[in-house]
This record gives structure tokens, C-alpha cells and sequence, in this order.
């Protein structure tokens, strides 16, 4: 990787080697790097622009018709990939998340499809100084963390950010001095946003050297987080576990980091992990035993080790001819069985049939009786479990997927006419 610094380019740019497909939104930033690409590295550049349809159609048509002049002159070529209309809305009320998370999450998916299908060796995007600086403040004020004070990294598995070190007046500038137009978001005058909100309210009041300060406060949280390892999460298919002795010897910031990117990897962005959970998470390690329900986890603590479950407690949904679908649960006919998955004859089932989070007072007929759910639960150590229940009781039990086994009833066994290999499984999988 070089910096460039010929007096025409701002210091601070990195261009990395290699092909390269730039993440083109036509604003100023991107613009800035389209341009300084066509004069470094021209010949190894496209761009990418996406349409999420969020804004009025009038904008829109404005904005790709100046970002394909624009590149045009630049002589990069560019691709515009369109977002079905009202795709990003339904995947922010599906996540319950922003509008504003849902558009960058499909942009980023459909900038690495892009990537891995054709060859580019990375993806860049403009993020520069200044939002870099927006980005610690919003860590700060929303009580992240303070390993997340890095900020946004400036190298990220394929993603890289060549003007992390460039101040926006440089941009600025250097547009103007180009003569380059650029386009204006309507959305980023929209101060119900927090980073809009800081940008527009906190950010000019906040000095160079200042800005400076915080850019700096990231690169160096950076740097000493790439010295002391995370404390390591285990994926156990639909649960997630923490070394119970590791956790008791890491330093506090590395627990609350733990904790945080589990919450977070349910999909807990909102809140921030207070204090107090970390406490309590400590104190049921320390014990080696109990259990903490925070949503939209359960954590689970034995002897050896720290268990987190997705929290999916209390739900029903219809077991519907041959499978059952909830959030990212299926229940199903498998394809890789073996003698632990359960066969189920689904003639012998009498509609209608659920499959549910079992509750107290649940029983299930077993080939060695009659036994409680939760009892079952308390001797495979797991949080709760799913039922399979039709109009004539508990049918079956599952919880091997929680890392326990899966039990069928009494009257489910025998010679099955129409046997199938059923199990539940994550449809993230």
C-alpha cells in the first residue's frame, strides 16, 4: 500500500494494490475518491452505486444521471445495482432495526457479492477523518464499550478506507478546485439520525486540533485492542459458549466486550451493556451456576463454561404438513440424519399440530414413562426447550440443537408406515 502526497492528492490517502471496486454514492466523499482513483489507479477501478429507493424518485433520476457523467469524465466504469422498492423497509421491521442499518447492511452484502464474483481484490469506501471523529463521539455517547472508541477500522476483511486520515476541508477543496458536482442526500439533513444530529449540532463546534484528537484516540484504541486477544467465543450451531476460567482471567474490558459482542451478534444494537450485567455475569461465573435473562439472550452458566442462548421463549407457531418455520428455527425433514434424529410418522399426528417453547407443567409419554419437561431440561442443563404438540398432547421434544437430545413419545414409536428423519435446525445454516 502507498500514500499519496504529489501536492494534487491530499496527504493521508492510502491506496492499496490490487483491483479494486469502490462503494460510489455520488456525495462528496465518494466523489473525492472516485477522482483520486482515475489519476492512481484508474486502470484497476469500478464503481458500484446503489439504489436502495428510499427517496423521492425525482432525486433519485437526478443523482444516477450526474453520478454516470461523473464517472464518465473520471473514466471509471460504473455499475448501478437497484434495490427492490420497499425491500429495505421490510428487512428494517424483520430486524427491528433503522431503516438507515437495514440500507447498509443490503449495500454491503451486495458490494461483497459483487467483490467475490468478480475478482476485486478489495472494496472502498470515503469515510474520512471527520467521520471517523463522528463515529468515537457516538461510541462515547451511546455508552459502547471503550475498545469500540477504535472507531471505524480502516482495514476490515475486504473492506478498506483509503481517506480515514483526510480532513473533509481537503475534499472540499480539492472539488472545488476540479470543478467536480456532487450530490446532496436529502437524508443527511435529517437530525432525528444521531450522526446527522452530531454532525449538524456538535461537530462544528469541535476544532481541527480537536478532530484530530479523536482520530487519534481511535487509531491508538485500535492499536492496543490488536495486542490483548478477545476472549473466545465458541459456536456450538445455535448457541454460542465463553471458557468459564478464561472469562474469570480477563481483564474487565474483555468481559464487557465478550458480553457485548454476543448481545450484539443476537441482535442487541440498541442498548449498551451496563455495568451492573457485567456484575451480575461475573458474579453467576464466579458461582458457576444460574442463569441471566436479558434480551435477546439467556445466559447460561455451569462449572466449566459460560452458555448463550438466542432468548425465543413463549412462542407458537403451526406445524404445517411437513415443516414448521419460526424466525430462524426450522423444524423439518433433514437431509443428514443419524440414529439421534427422530423419525416421525406425521400421519399419526392429529391437527392441529404447534410447535412451541415448552412452558411448566409440560409432559411427554416416554418409552420410560411419563416425564416433566422441565425436569428434562434441568438434567441436560439447558435454558428451555421445543414441543411438538397436536390435539392429543406432547408428541415430541427437541433440544438437541440447544446441545441436550431429542425425545419422542410413547405412541409416536413403533413400525412407522410413513417414517421421515426430523430435526430442528437454524435456517441462518
Amino acid at each position: 500500500m502507498k500514500a499519496l502526497s504529489s501536492g494534487r492528492i491530499p496527504d493521508g490517502v492510502i491506496i492499496p494494490e490490487g483491483k479494486l471496486l469502490v462503494a460510489f454514492s455520488g456525495g462528496s466523499d465518494s466523489l473525492f475518491l472516485l477522482s483520486v482513483l482515475s489519476e492512481a489507479a484508474g486502470d484497476r477501478t469500478e464503481a458500484v452505486y446503489v439504489n436502495h429507493h428510499l427517496r423521492p424518485e425525482t432525486e433519485l433520476r437526478e443523482e444516477i444521471e450526474l453520478n454516470i457523467r461523473n464517472a464518465e469524465r473520471l473514466n471509471i466504469p460504473l455499475t448501478i445495482i437497484n434495490v427492490p422498492e420497499g425491500e429495505i423497509t421490510k428487512l428494517a421491521k424483520e430486524k427491528d432495526c433503522g431503516v438507515e442499518a437495514a440500507a447498509r447492511e443490503v449495500r454491503y452484502r451486495l458490494l461483497r457479492e459483487k467483490a467475490d464474483n468478480e475478482h476485486f481484490d478489495w472494496i472502498l469506501t470515503a469515510h474520512h477523518r471527520e467521520d471517523q471523529a463522528e463515529t468515537v463521539l457516538m461510541r462515547i455517547l451511546s455508552g459502547s464499550p471503550f475498545t469500540s472508541y477504535q472507531g471505524i477500522r480502516r482495514e476490515d476483511g475486504k473492506i478498506f478506507r483509503p481517506l480515514l486520515s483526510v480532513p473533509k476541508s481537503e475534499i472540499m477543496d480539492y472539488l472545488q478546485l476540479r470543478k467536480l458536482e456532487y450530490s446532496e442526500d436529502s437524508t443527511n439533513s435529517d437530525t432525528d439520525y444521531l450522526r446527522n444530529d452530531i454532525r449538524h449540532n456538535i461537530m462544528p463546534l469541535i476544532s481541527d486540533t480537536e478532530r484530530d484528537i479523536l482520530s487519534r484516540i481511535a487509531e491508538n484504541t485500535e492499536a492496543f485492542r490488536n495486542r490483548i486477544p478477545s476472549i473466545k467465543i465458541s459456536d456450538r450451531y445455535f448457541y454460542k459458549t465463553l471458557d468459564r476460567n478464561e472469562f474469570i482471567g480477563a481483564f474487565p474490558f474483555q468481559k464487557e466486550e465478550a458480553v457485548y459482542s454476543v448481545l450484539s451478534s443476537f441482535g442487541e444494537k440498541k442498548n449498551r451493556v451496563s455495568r451492573s450485567l457485567i456484575d451480575d455475569v461475573c458474579s453467576k461465573v464466579e458461582e458457576g451456576k444460574g442463569r441471566i435473562i436479558i434480551s435477546p439472550a439467556v445466559f447460561f452458566f455451569t462449572s466449566d463454561e459460560i452458555r448463550i442462548y438466542p432468548s425465543i421463549s413463549d412462542f407458537v407457531t403451526l406445524f404445517e404438513k411437513d415443516e414448521a418455520r419460526y424466525r430462524n428455527i426450522l423444524l423439518g425433514v433433514t437431509p443428514h440424519h443419524d440414529n439421534l434424529t427422530l423419525r416421525i410418522d406425521t400421519s399419526k399426528l392429529v391437527p392441529p399440530v404447534i410447535l412451541r417453547t415448552s412452558r411448566e407443567g409440560d409432559r411427554i409419554i416416554l418409552k420410560d414413562g411419563e416425564r416433566k419437561i422441565s425436569d428434562m431440561e434441568k438434567n441436560l442443563r439447558i435454558p428451555y426447550s421445543l414441543v411438538l404438540e397436536d390435539r392429543s398432547g406432547i408428541k415430541a421434544f427437541f433440544s438437541r440443537f440447544l446441545g441436550g437430545r431429542d425425545r419422542l413419545s410413547l405412541d409416536m414409536l413403533g413400525e412407522d408406515e410413513n417414517p421421515e428423519y426430523f430435526s430442528v435446525r437454524s435456517l441462518s445454516r
